[in-house]
């Protein structure tokens, strides 16, 4: 059977489905969000390791506070990135999309959290405390931070495709429970 869905022979549920999610995540916009997620970071360690090591920094900002700092940054440069280069939608305000953005990073940061956590037990209960990567010896804790930020990499592009750079949490909700927007918010 071909691969491609004509009206005679419409595609199954399950093949339609497997390949929107397959064209999503291997796609342009995908990939961009991924290299602009990474410079984030950068900025994320660069501030903050500038805010916590640089003596006369250090001395009067305290080391959670830098690496708040830094986190932010990088959050603003995640967001001003993917808004003008990549996502480019204009049928919101900019800040309405920020808040939208922040609420998803938020739920992105849950669920990091609790993927890193749970990984980290799953890996020291199968006696997996630390393991050798070459000359590089990793522990339990950063295996599991890293493979949090893998997984939950794909439900930041979901949710920031679906949510922030596009009609907002409000109208998806409203579009979901069929009322519109203003008995919503009320």
């Amino acid at each position: 059977m071909s691969s491609h869905a004509s009206p005679a022979h419409p595609r199954p549920a399950a093949e339609d489905w497997t390949h929107k999610l397959s064209a999503m995540f291997l796609s342009r916009r995908f990939a961009t969000f991924v290299v602009f997620g990474g410079l984030a970071a950068l900025v994320n360690l660069i501030v903050g390791r500038t805010l916590y090591t640089v003596p006369h920094l250090a001395e009067v900002v305290p080391y959670w506070l830098a690496v708040g700092i830094g986190t932010s940054a990088g959050m603003v440069v995640n967001f001003a990135l993917n808004y003008t280069l990549n996502f480019k939608y204009f049928e919101r305000s900019v800040l309405a999309q920020f808040r939208t953005f922040v609420v998803v990073s938020i739920g992105g940061i849950v669920l990091t959290t609790a993927v890193a956590q749970g990984a980290k037990w799953l890996l020291r209960g199968l006696g997996l405390d630390s393991f050798s990567l070459g000359s590089f010896e990793i522990d339990a804790g950063l295996s599991a931070h890293v493979l949090a930020i893998g997984i939950v990499m794909f439900y930041s592009f979901s949710a920031h495709s679906a949510f922030s750079f596009n009609v907002g949490l409000r109208q998806r909700l409203a579009s979901a429970w069929g009322r519109n927007l203003r008995q919503i918010r009320r």
